[in-house]
C-alpha cells in the first residue's frame, strides 16, 4: 500500500506499445530495472504503466528495438498539479490534505475491543483511559507488551492479551480463558505462570522446567514451568542455565463466586413510536450538531450511532459522523411472579455458565442456590471448573556471574 501511494506521488503514465519488437523492448525495460507494471498484451500492441523517471529513461531501448510509444494517460500528483496549476486554492488545499493525512498517520483515532464478555468494552476503555491512551494518543507512546502486562494484573479473569497497532488503530483482543494454541504461539524465552488462583490437576510438560507438581496449590502470578533449565554437574554445582520457551499445558481446579441479585419490581418500556432524528460531526473531540429537535418526552432512549471515517480498512481518521435517535417510552410497573423470577434466575446463570463451555471449562460443581424473597431474587454460590491456567510469561535472563535470589524467573 505504501509503494502504491509513493508512485502516486512521483507520478506515473499509461502507455502503448507497438511494433513487432514490442516484447523484446518490455524484456529489456524490465531487465535494466525500469519500473514497469501492469503489463497487458493485446492482438497488435501491448500496454504498461511505467514511472515518469522510468520514462525518461527508456529512450535508448526505444531506439533499439523500433517501437513506438505513446502516452494513453497521465496520473499520480504532479500532473494533477499540472492539470489545476490555474487553481492555486485547491492546489493548495490538496497539499494540505495530504499533510494532514500524513500527520493523523503518527497517532491511534480508534481503539477496537474483542473477545470481552465479564468485563465490558466500555469499562475497558476507561481503564485505558487511565493509562494515558485514549483516541489521538501518539502511537509512539504506546508500549503494546507493557498494556498487556497491566491489564493482566488490573482484570484477574482475563487469561489472554493480544494488543496490536495496525494503522491508526489500536486493537486489544481478549480472552478470558486459556486455549493451547495461545501458549504454543510463543517461540521466545519465557515462563508459565498461573493466570488464576487453584489446585494443580494436570501437567503436561513439553519445554522447560517444571516447578509445580500434581496437587499443589498455586496463587495467581506462580511460576508453573521455567523456562530457565539449569545444569549441574556430579558434585549439585551449577555449570550452566539455558534459556527455552516454557511450553506445557496445567489444569487446575478453580472457583468462581457467582451473584446475581435483582428486584420483583421492574419497569418494562412501552414504545409509543414517536421518535426524532438529528445528525452531525465529530472532529478530534468536537461534536457539531447543525439542527438538534427540542425533546420534548419525559420517558425516552437516546440511541446513539458514531461512524468513524477512514481511508484503509485500518487507516481511521479523528472525524465521525453521528446519528443520535431519541425513542420515547411510556414505563409500565410489574412484578415478577416467584416462577417467573425463578426463570429469569436461571437463564442468567445458564448464560454465565455457557460462556464457560464455549471456552472448553469443565464445568465440575454448580453449587449456585436462587432464593426469594418479597422484594427481590438473590442467586448465590461458587461454581467449580478444571481449565487450563498456564500463561506465558517473561523471563528474565541471567547472564554469567550475576547471581538471582531464587534461582527462578
Amino acid at each position: 500500500m505504501f509503494k502504491k501511494i509513493l508512485i502516486w506521488l512521483k507520478g506515473y503514465l499509461i502507455i502503448k506499445i507497438t511494433g513487432i519488437s514490442r516484447s523484446r523492448f518490455i524484456n529489456l525495460c524490465v531487465k535494466n530495472n525500469l519500473d514497469m507494471w501492469n503489463i497487458c498484451e493485446k492482438e497488435d500492441y501491448s500496454e504498461a504503466c511505467i514511472s515518469k523517471n522510468s520514462y525518461n529513461k527508456m529512450t535508448d531501448y526505444v531506439e533499439k528495438t523500433t517501437v513506438k510509444i505513446s502516452v494513453e494517460d497521465k496520473r499520480g500528483l504532479p500532473y494533477l498539479f499540472y492539470r489545476y496549476k490555474k487553481r492555486k486554492l485547491f492546489a493548495l488545499g490538496l497539499i494540505l490534505f495530504i499533510l494532514a493525512i500524513y500527520s493523523f498517520s503518527f497517532f491511534i483515532w480508534d481503539i477496537n475491543v474483542d473477545g470481552e464478555n465479564i468485563y465490558t468494552k466500555e469499562q475497558i476503555l476507561r481503564d485505558l483511559e487511565e493509562f494515558d491512551i485514549k483516541a489521538g494518543t501518539p502511537k509512539k507512546k504506546i508500549d503494546c507488551a507493557g498494556l498487556e502486562r497491566k491489564l493482566r494484573e488490573k482484570y484477574d479473569n482475563i487469561a489472554w492479551i493480544s494488543c496490536e497497532l495496525k494503522g491508526t488503530r489500536l486493537n486489544i483482543s481478549i480472552n478470558e480463558t486459556i486455549s493451547p494454541e495461545m501458549i504454543k504461539e510463543n517461540t521466545s524465552p519465557c515462563n508459565i505462570i498461573a493466570m488464576k488462583s487453584g489446585i494443580v490437576t494436570d501437567i503436561v510438560l513439553e519445554s522447560g522446567t517444571r516447578v509445580v507438581n500434581k496437587g499443589d496449590e498455586v496463587k495467581k502470578g506462580d511460576i508453573l514451568i521455567t523456562g530457565a533449565i539449569n545444569l549441574y554437574n556430579d558434585y549439585d554445582e551449577l555449570i550452566e542455565t539455558s534459556y527455552v520457551p516454557a511450553n506445557g499445558e496445567i489444569y487446575a481446579i478453580c472457583s468462581y463466586d457467582y451473584k446475581d441479585i435483582f428486584s420483583l419490581d421492574y419497569y418494562e418500556k412501552e414504545y409509543t413510536g414517536n421518535s426524532k432524528k438529528y445528525y452531525g460531526l465529530t472532529v478530534f473531540y468536537n461534536t457539531f450538531m447543525p439542527f438538534k429537535p427540542k425533546n420534548e418526552y419525559n420517558n425516552y432512549d437516546m440511541v446513539e450511532e458514531d461512524n468513524k471515517l477512514k481511508l484503509f480498512d485500518s487507516f481511521y481518521l479523528p472525524i465521525s459522523l453521528k446519528t443520535n435517535e431519541v425513542k420515547e417510552y411510556e414505563p409500565v410497573l410489574k412484578k415478577y411472579s416467584n416462577s417467573e423470577a425463578e426463570d429469569k434466575a436461571y437463564l442468567r446463570l445458564n448464560e454465565y455458565i455457557s460462556n464457560f463451555n464455549k471456552k472448553g471449562v469443565e464445568i465440575l460443581e454448580n453449587n449456585v442456590k436462587i432464593t426469594i424473597s418479597d422484594t427481590e431474587c438473590v442467586a448465590e454460590g461458587t461454581i467449580i471448573t478444571k481449565e487450563l491456567i498456564g500463561v506465558p510469561s517473561e523471563l528474565t535472563i541471567i547472564n554469567q556471574g550475576e547471581s538471582m535470589e531464587d534461582g527462578i524467573y
